[in-house]
Order: C-alpha cells, then sequence, then structure tokens
C-alpha cells in the first residue's frame, strides 16, 4: 500500500486528473486490503484510548487500516477514520414523563471520528491528535456541564499529544504530554471502536474520568505495564471532564495524580487492544488495577457548585480506583471490573462525603468465525445521602443488563461491523436523571439510548461501524 502510494505521489503532482484518479483509487484500496503498517508507529508504548488500540500492540497483519503516508527525514503520519451510524428505539414506562413520551426512536451518528498518529523525524517520537462531530465523546450534550452544545456535528478535540519513547520499541519507557485519555479504566483504554457491545457501560460512563490534560510516564514490559501520570484531573460526581479546558477552569483540579497497573498472566499486549478473540486466536488474560486521586478549591477558581447541591464547594478531595480481569480464549472472552468513587467536599459551615460503587461483568462467544454474541450486566450503587436527598424511595442499586450480537464483515477485523443489542433497567433511573446540570446524570443518549425518568426502560439499538 505505502509503495502504491509513493508510486502515486509524483504523477499526483503532473495533471489533475491523477490527482483526481489517485484520491479515488487510495481510499479503496485501504478499505479492501487493509494492509500495511510504520515500522514507527509500531515503537509506539502505552497509549490512551483510540491510540491504546495501535501503540501498545498493532492488530494481526492485514487487519489495519487507514491511510500512511513517509517522508524522508523518517516522519510519518496515518489517517484513519472510525465512523459509527446507530438506530436507537427507548421505551418507558409513564412515571415521572408526559403521555405519549414513553417511546423515543430515530438515526443518529454518535461517532465521526478522525484521527492524525504517526512519528516526527524519529521513531521514537510520536504523536496523535484526535477530534470528533459527534455526541458520544467528552461529556458534549450534558446540559451546562459542558461548554459546548451537543447535536451540532461541530468538531471537537479528543486527543493532542506528543510521545518519547526512550527505547526506541514498545518495550521500556515513555514519557507523553499534552491531552489524552486517563488510562483508569479498561474500558477507557481500550478505544471505541473496539468495544464488545456497541458502546460502554453506563457505570464507565458515569465513573470513569474521561480526557484530561497533563502529562505522563510510563513503562511497558514482557509482563507488567504500568503509567504514572500528573494531570488536571478528571470527571467525577458534581464535575465535568476536563478536555479542551482552560487553566483557570473550576472544572479543573488543583493537582491530580493516577496510577494503573496491569499484569500480564498469559498471552501478547496485542490481545488487550480489544474485548474479543476471534476463532483461533491464542489465549491470554491480565489482572489490573488503577487509582486517580484529585483536589481542588485551594487554588483560584476556588470553589465549585454541583448542579444537584446548588450550595458552593469551598474545596474537596476525589478519590476513583478500579481492580479489573480480561480474559481471552479461543473463540470467547470474559471481563470483570470493580471501581469505585469517594467525594469528599468541605462547605463553608460542614462537609459531605459520597460514595459510589460499581461491579461489570461482560462476556462474548463466537458462533461461528464472523458472528458473535455477547452478554453484559452491570450494578452500582448511588450513595445514599444523594437518593435521600430527593426523597427518591428507590434509585440506590442500578443494574442494567445488555445482549447482543456482532457481525464482523471483515473477518478478524473491527474494520466493518454490524452490530445489534437490547438493553433494559431493572430499577428506577429518577434518581440518576435529577441533576440535570452535572455529571450524575444518565450519560447523553448518544453512548446509552437511555432517557431515564422512569422505573423500567428498554433500548434496542443496530449499529454500523466502519473504520478507514
Amino acid at each position: 500500500m505505502k509503495r502504491l502510494i509513493q508510486q502515486l505521489i509524483p504523477k499526483m503532482n503532473q495533471n489533475t486528473h491523477a490527482l483526481v484518479a489517485a484520491g479515488c483509487l487510495i481510499p479503496l484500496c485501504s478499505s479492501l486490503a487493509l494492509a500495511g503498517s510504520l515500522d514507527s508507529l509500531e515503537s509506539s508504548a502505552l497509549g490512551s484510548r483510540d491510540l491504546a488500540a495501535w501503540v501498545r500492540a498493532h492488530q494481526p497483519e492485514g487487519a489495519e487500516t487507514g491511510w500512511f503516508v513517509e517522508r524522508a527525514d523518517n516522519s510519518s503520519m496515518r489517517i484513519s477514520v472510525l465512523s459509527q451510524t446507530r438506530y436507537t428505539f427507548s421505551e418507558r414506562k409513564a412515571q415521572f414523563i408526559a403521555p405519549g413520551n414513553e417511546k423515543t426512536y430515530g438515526f443518529s451518528q454518535p461517532r465521526t471520528q478522525i484521527a492524525f498518529d504517526g512519528s516526527i523525524v524519529s521513531s521514537q517520537f510520536n504523536f496523535r491528535v484526535s477530534m470528533d462531530f459527534g455526541d458520544a465523546e467528552v461529556s458534549r450534550g450534558r446540559g451546562t456541564g459542558s461548554p459546548l452544545a451537543g447535536s451540532t456535528g461541530t468538531p471537537r478535540l479528543l486527543d493532542a499529544y506528543a510521545q518519547y519513547n526512550f527505547a526506541g520499541k514498545r518495550e521500556g519507557y515513555y514519557f507523553k504530554f499534552g491531552q489524552f485519555g486517563h488510562v483508569l479504566l479498561t474500558e477507557e483504554s481500550i478505544s471505541s471502536g473496539n468495544q464488545l457491545a456497541i458502546d460502554r457501560s453506563i457505570a464507565s460512563e458515569l465513573l470513569g474520568p474521561g480526557y484530561t490534560q497533563g502529562m505522563a510516564l510510563g513503562h511497558v514490559s514482557d509482563t507488567f505495564a504500568w503509567e504514572a501520570n500528573i494531570t488536571d484531573g478528571g470527571r467525577y460526581v458534581g464535575s465535568r471532564e476536563d478536555d479542551n479546558s482552560a487553566f483557570n477552569d473550576e472544572s479543573e483540579a488543583d493537582f491530580s495524580f493516577g496510577f494503573r497497573g496491569d499484569w500480564k498472566l498469559q498471552g501478547s499486549w496485542d490481545q488487550f487492544t480489544d474485548f474479543t478473540n476471534f476463532q483461533g486466536a491464542n489465549s491470554g488474560s491480565k489482572i489490573g488495577f488503577g487509582f486517580l486521586y484529585q483536589f481542588q478549591g485551594q487554588t483560584n477558581p476556588g470553589s465549585t457548585t454541583p448542579g444537584f447541591l446548588g450550595v458552593p464547594i469551598e474545596s474537596g478531595q476525589i478519590w476513583s480506583w478500579t481492580v479489573d480481569y480480561q480474559h481471552e480464549g479461543d473463540g470467547w472472552n470474559f471481563f470483570a471490573a470493580y471501581f469505585g468513587q469517594w467525594a469528599d467536599w468541605e462547605f463553608e459551615t460542614t462537609t459531605l462525603g459520597i460514595m459510589n460503587n460499581a461491579i461489570l461483568l461482560q462476556g462474548g462467544w463466537f458462533l461461528t468465525d464472523q458472528t458473535e454474541i455477547y452478554g453484559r450486566l452491570e450494578t452500582f450503587w448511588i450513595d445514599k445521602t444523594f437518593r435521600n436527598g430527593f426523597g427518591t424511595p428507590d434509585g440506590f442499586i442500578h443494574r442494567f443488563a445488555t445482549v447482543g450480537l456482532n457481525y464482523y464483515v471483515i473477518p478478524e477485523s473491527h474494520a466493518a461491523k454490524i452490530s445489534a443489542d437490547i438493553s433494559y433497567s431493572f430499577d428506577s433511573t429518577f434518581a440518576l436523571t435529577v441533576g440535570a446540570v452535572d455529571s450524575l446524570v444518565l450519560p447523553d443518549p448518544s453512548v446509552s439510548g437511555f432517557l431515564g425518568l422512569t422505573a423500567h426502560e428498554t433500548v434496542f439499538r443496530v449499529q454500523l461501524q466502519l473504520m478507514f
């Protein structure tokens, strides 16, 4: 593929017709062949979100997507696109909603992402810049918690960072700086296009820190990988993500320190860039843990006001932590995770602590080499203080179940995938939807499809995903 591009470039400079032909031919060949990779990209180490699917270990030969360009000075760039077209149907019980609004359905484009990643002069110095035109990332569309309204199609910056690999290969130390996704939760570290279900769990969207700005130092060895970071913090109860925020934004932490570690018990790091393991693939398993500490209120701006409280917080300390296990067998997979979050706030005359916990279980099984069924069960506990504050009779425990099917149009590749699943909430979601201007609400429907404000809700989704 690279040789084809190099042969076309001189001709493209000679006449306009060749330029048009090449413009049509290159993406067509890339989509069909799905081949070619850059050694400089393979040298990257542990990354975050979308890049995690590439830098920690590239997919098997012939399964990569994207268009590649190299220069004589050893610089390189890969351009890739993730497109998800989704149909969602939601049915609620008429409890806290107006009659006639029980059913909601239609099409959406939750993610249309464009990414640029590669190397700068040296194969040890890598970069990534990505943006999204949809509403499923970086809390867009969640009330006034985000500075940019949803459903506009306006691009939003996701990744914008550089990374230096000291050993010049995948193993060894690396240092990165800029805006990137936290690696605290495995679900958030795995790219949006490589999830098992159509989208991440609600528990992950509620308690995951999301994107932030800062710097990180990490190391990858044969059996253990870790990353430590100092950042602006992350999303927690009463605060939005810290992506694209100024240094004096009230949602930013005064200081934040995070750590993530993974022990590889068997297999290779390549296997953990997604949850799926195709038929005939080797087995692999790992155990991971992580924590994130942040405090705010000691510097300007000195206070923040969570929407569900309506009272300024003088200062606060927030702890988030997780433990998880991931296993991939021959044509099947299993993942289990626990994560918790503790927020300790100080007001002018009193204090308040809120504790939230979640457990996630999910797994998949291949019926054929291209057809995979999966199931997911998630349970999370919202602090009783929050529930009792609004006088809700239920809402302390929230249980959601999802079952679905993936059809891989291209065998052993996420490049073209058709998915369908159905989810059900066993408990009232009222307690998750009373705070209209903060993160203690159901994620944007672009992510989960759940609208809330009901005792029970059923959501059916169908999605076509393309990566090229």
